[in-house]
């Protein structure tokens, strides 16, 4: 008898980790400039913002 595959999260962080607020496009809300598919998390979170998406949006990161 197979079993069925474990239901993963898919809303929101799955850790402490991955609380990092992603900017995301008007076009795509569900996808972070980052390519983070960010679909169920947070609007505004008081979160660091991601450095990655700081950076394709034109932020001075250094």
């Amino acid at each position: 008898m197979a079993l069925a595959p474990e239901k993963r999260k898919t809303d929101g962080p799955t850790h402490d980790g991955e609380k990092i607020c992603h900017i995301v496009p008007e076009d795509d809300p569900d996808t972070a400039l980052c390519g983070k598919d960010v679909t169920g998390w947070p609007w505004n979170p008081p979160w660091p913002y991601c450095l990655v998406c700081l950076d394709l949006a034109g932020y001075d990161v250094l």
